[in-house]
């Protein structure tokens, strides 16, 4: 794990934070995957091309590069969870800074607030 430091931290969190380095790991690939796929769209015009080939490679490296946006927005929110575990606050709420309930944190691991306060939160924001 890399928390040593945190010997709490590890023992309380070290499954869902090695599931969160996992799913970091797997972005990368998949953002790779997408840039490349993009890249092919980006290419892959040819000489010869048509109205319809033309808006089908446009549309398909929209949604590629929507699909990269997708995945960098979620692998920031892993490396946020990450820092907020490397200083020994993963769990605590931003808001209350009391403990996130486990059942939330089993949900969505990158959870920065507790259930009450991030519907205050999205109340206030809107």
């Amino acid at each position: 794990m890399p928390y040593p430091a945190m010997p709490q931290m590890e023992e309380r969190y070290g499954r869902l934070l090695g599931g969160l380095a996992r799913r970091r790991a797997e972005l990368r690939d998949l953002i790779a995957e997408r840039r490349a796929a993009l890249e092919r769209h980006s290419t892959g015009a040819g000489a010869v091309e048509d109205s319809v080939d033309t808006a089908f490679r446009r549309s398909s490296a929209e949604v590629e590069s929507e699909m990269i946006e997708h995945y960098l927005r979620e692998v920031a929110r892993i490396e946020a969870a990450e820092a907020r575990a490397a200083a020994g606050i993963f769990g605590i709420c931003a808001g209350c800074m009391l403990p996130i309930d486990e059942s939330r944190l089993q949900a969505n691991p990158t959870s920065l607030r507790c259930l009450a306060c991030q519907e205050r939160y999205e109340k206030n924001s809107h």
